[in-house]
């Protein structure tokens, strides 16, 4: 069944092709396109957006939107055309916030009384979420301020299982860290290594029946850069559901994976996970929005504690993500990704295969990752002055200083040289 927003944007693109509507033409308003297709504003804003897009039209400020020329560079106020680029993200972005901003006064002006956040963002994020095969309802997701917002409520509401306890992986995710230290709050840590965990260990944190939350990072795991497997996964959910732990996933490097591996939340059949999606990760670190899907539990208490820490996440934001999501652009972004992994896995292996190391190393996401472990001393590399990062942050006790990343950028730099460390 085709949608209002389908046949607004078929029929304008259809005019134009044709030929019905011509270059410089100005397209009805909003509103009469509104009226004339019974739809609201905000369904024809959406079809306006995609004919943006894909350089049909254009938008003049206080005036409306007109025919593309076919030659560019007529009009000294059109957005930049899209590129087969990383930063393109951004104009992309920019672009839905310039039309989030047209006539709509009520996202600068009014308070918005759902502290779950949007409904067109939840809904948007839903349909996205699918394509993932992380299936969930509107109702079930809750928009924070961030990756940081989500992690401070879930340590402060209680739980079902009432404990209190919260288990992280070390090294990990630099924020979850600083969160237990600076809110003093009761944890205990299990060692991840590139292989993964160790899964008696965990049965045992699990079995002393004071575990809260389970707090991990399933793929690419960071700085690692392990995946958990389907099995480690299934493995993990059964001894949760044995001994009463629920499980959160931070999945905010889920979109660099071109795989699609079953998340926590899709093998979970006991409404114990907590999925949590961030976007700044994949589009600009900035865009501070993350979505949290919650079980059925968890909502009125997580919602309670959020209306004491903000009425509403940014309005506008909100909506030019859901804009940003609908229209396509997240997914050719998503797309852009994988093709920026592949050349620089290439570019990594290349590298590695000239100047070949003494320690174990594995390509990661933004470079390449060293297993220090079985170095004599460390001091030596670590004062070298080499661009190297040792993850201190994301150590909640002592860094042991096992592993390094050297940024992609710095590949060619550092490869030559660190042998002579070692």
């Amino acid at each position: 069944m085709t949608t209002k927003y389908q046949k607004i944007f078929t029929t304008l693109k259809n005019q134009i092709d044709q030929g019905i509507l011509k270059t410089g033409d100005r397209l009805p308003s909003v509103r009469q396109l509104a009226s004339q297709y019974a739809c609201s504003k905000d369904t024809v804003q959406r079809a306006l957006l995609e004919l943006s897009y894909k350089n049909y039209i254009y938008a003049k400020p206080q005036s409306g939107y007109y025919v593309l020329e076919e030659e560019t560079g007529k009009h000294t106020d059109l957005p930049l055309r899209l590129k087969e680029d990383r930063f393109q993200a951004f104009e992309d972005f920019r672009t839905c916030i310039n039309e989030t901003l047209v006539g709509r006064d009520n996202y600068l002006f009014n308070y918005y009384e759902k502290q779950e956040g949007l409904v067109d963002l939840r809904q948007s994020i839903a349909s996205l979420l699918r394509e993932d095969a992380i299936y969930t309802q509107e109702q079930q997701i809750v928009i924070t301020s961030g990756t940081q917002q989500a992690l401070y409520l879930l340590s402060q509401v209680a739980f079902p299982n009432q404990k209190e306890e919260i288990l992280v992986e070390q090294p990990t995710y630099y924020r979850i860290n600083k969160l237990i230290q600076e809110q003093d709050l009761p944890y205990q840590s299990i060692n991840r290594l590139p292989q993964g965990i160790d899964f008696e260990q965990l049965e045992a944190i699990f079995k002393s029946g004071k575990i809260k939350f389970f707090y991990t990072i399933p793929r690419y795991h960071y700085p690692l850069g392990h995946s958990y497997s389907k099995q480690e996964k299934e493995q993990i959910l059964a001894l949760a559901d044995l001994y009463d732990v629920y499980i959160v996933e931070d999945d905010y490097l889920g979109d660099y994976d071109p795989h699609f591996s079953p998340s926590f939340h899709y093998l979970d059949a006991s409404d114990r996970v907590i999925y949590i999606k961030s976007f700044s990760t994949s589009l600009f670190s900035a865009l501070r929005i993350t979505s949290m899907i919650l079980p059925q539990a968890l909502l009125a208490p997580v919602l309670k504690l959020k209306g004491t820490l903000d009425y509403e996440s940014n309005l506008v934001m909100q909506k030019a993500l859901s804009l940003y999501i609908d229209n396509g652009m997240f997914a050719k972004n998503k797309g852009l990704l994988h093709q920026q992994q592949v050349i620089q896995k290439e570019q990594a292996a290349s590298l590695l295969q000239q100047h070949s190391l003494s320690v174990p190393v594995w390509p990661v996401i933004g470079g390449v990752l060293l297993d220090l472990r079985q170095v004599p001393s460390v001091a030596r590399l670590k004062h070298s002055g080499l661009p190297l990062h040792f993850f201190e942050s994301a150590y909640i006790q002592s860094c042991p200083y096992a592993f390094a990343r050297i940024n992609q950028d710095k590949l060619e730099e550092v490869l030559p040289q660190i042998n002579a460390y070692l």
